[in-house]
């Protein structure tokens, strides 16, 4: 176990040194958000979760990070809690829901490096999930806090590669799609 932890802080460390660019476009122009999976208000954070005694660390990341997050190309996120109480996240690619996580780690080797791990259930005809179809995986992220400031994050899937995208903080609705869009593609380019 010591010698998986530190070979996950050694890529977080290492991730920290590296940010990636991204193609521009003109994403704005065809967002068309679709709606987000209902959550009930009366979801409580779980105080602790018996299987797993880390799970608040999770909770504590969801916290800061409630709400949607978008990227220059339109794509966003949307962290929160079901109505169970427990971790989840929603992406979303063109306006279209994409995929369904459930948080299962948070691990962190400074105050603003991040490793998130996530389990992706099989969906299929789920009224929840309208349209989504996916296989059960696993996958896990990077993601850096502290470069811009409260409101952006860096956020790179690990897959090997660390090609990290800047997203912005856009709320608890999409109001803001569209200022949020172009504040991400100010900083990629400003990067």
């Amino acid at each position: 176990m010591k010698k998986l932890l530190s070979i996950i802080i050694a890529m977080v460390l290492a991730a920290s040194f590296f940010t990636g660019c991204v193609d521009g476009g003109d994403p704005e122009s065809n967002v068309e958000p679709t709606p987000t999976p209902t959550v009930s208000p009366s979801a409580k954070p779980v105080a602790d979760d018996e299987e797993d005694p880390n799970y608040p660390t999770v909770l504590a990341m969801w916290k800061d990070m409630d709400g949607y997050w978008v990227d220059e190309d339109g794509d966003y996120l949307f962290f929160t809690l079901d109505e169970n109480g427990k971790a989840v996240l929603y992406s979303y690619d063109d306006g279209k829901l994409d995929g369904f996580m459930k948080a299962t780690a948070v691990m962190s080797s400074n105050k603003t490096s991040y490793y998130i791990a996530v389990d992706l259930p099989a969906v299929s005809n789920n009224d929840k999930l309208p349209g989504l179809v996916q296989k059960e995986s696993a996958k896990s992220f990077m993601i850096e806090l502290g470069g811009y400031g409260d409101g952006y994050v860096e956020l790179a899937e690990d897959d090997g590669e660390f090609d990290y995208e800047i997203f912005v903080k856009v709320g608890e609705n999409l109001d803001n799609l569209k200022d949020a869009i172009k504040q991400a593609e100010k900083l990629e380019k400003d990067d």
